[in-house]
């Protein structure tokens, strides 16, 4: 059965105290600088993986809105300006200037769409 990181943690540090009383009071110092050392890179390792996993979980909520919906909202409101301009064009213009409001239109929302992809 293989062991637990948390498991295999625990015995380092025994073995460490272990080393310790065997060594005597001389290697103290070493010996603790050999466990902060440890701890540190236990600490370090969970600290990356923390921040990698809240990354992860971050990065679609900063995605912003898909640019099918921002095109199909681009459109809803191309055709719901289309409608006054061509009635306010026809009425105080002509009907030969609807087809000049209309190319306007569609010139918007091609160059919108265009600069959407970039």
């Amino acid at each position: 059965m293989t062991p637990t990181p948390s498991s295999r943690r625990t015995d380092e540090v025994a073995a460490a105290l272990r080393a310790g009383r065997e060594l005597g009071p001389e290697y103290d110092d070493a010996v603790a600088a050999s466990l902060v050392e440890r701890i540190d890179d236990t600490i370090e390792e969970r600290v990356r993986h923390h921040i990698a996993h809240a990354t992860a979980q971050a990065s679609p909520a900063k995605a912003g809105m898909p640019s099918n919906t921002v095109r199909f909202v681009l459109s809803l409101v191309c055709l719901g300006v289309s409608i006054p301009l061509t009635a306010i064009t026809a009425s105080l213009v002509g009907g030969g200037a609807v087809p000049v409001v209309w190319v306007g239109l569609v010139l918007f929302y091609v160059i919108s769409v265009v600069g959407l992809r970039r």
